[in-house]
């Protein structure tokens, strides 16, 4: 059994989740053996906890990183499974592209690529040519931005 444990030290994110679908019309039923997941991260450095400013105007100037990246997963390693091996490719992925693995992150995740498995196992489903993953998240440092920053 997996539990989600929703602490109230972990930041607030945004999360969506959007697959784009194949032209129906020219849509062949050709089965992809994989799906391309299109990523634009959003980071957002979070304030230093002993600053002196007022903490309302830190919030609204958080430090800001934008990063797109495009992979590629193999179908069946990444709905494949069930629902415990889907969240362990999850926090796979997010380990692959720098994201904490908050569990509200976690929990969305695997949630949506789980429907994306009950969506292929219809047969009327339109063929689901790549997803759009949006992901906003407050961190204590920016991947791969120096300590500085």
């Amino acid at each position: 059994m997996v539990w989600y444990g929703y602490c109230d030290d972990e930041p607030d994110t945004f999360i969506s989740f959007d697959p784009v679908f194949t032209d129906t019309q020219h849509n062949l039923k050709n089965p992809n053996f994989s799906f391309v997941f299109d990523f634009e991260l959003v980071y957002r450095r979070a304030p230093e906890p002993n600053s002196d400013s007022d903490s309302d105007e830190d919030l609204c100037n958080l430090e800001t990183r934008i990063l797109r990246q495009t992979h590629e997963f193999d179908r069946d390693w990444l709905i494949g499974g069930d629902r415990e091996q889907i969240q362990a490719n999850v926090f796979q992925i997010l380990e692959m592209i720098q994201v904490p693995s908050y569990s509200d992150i976690v929990y969305t995740l695997t949630f949506k690529i789980f429907d994306l498995k009950k969506r292929e196992s219809e047969s009327d489903s339109p063929e689901i040519e790549r997803i759009r993953v949006g992901i906003d998240v407050i961190v204590p440092r920016s991947p791969g931005a120096n300590d500085d920053v």
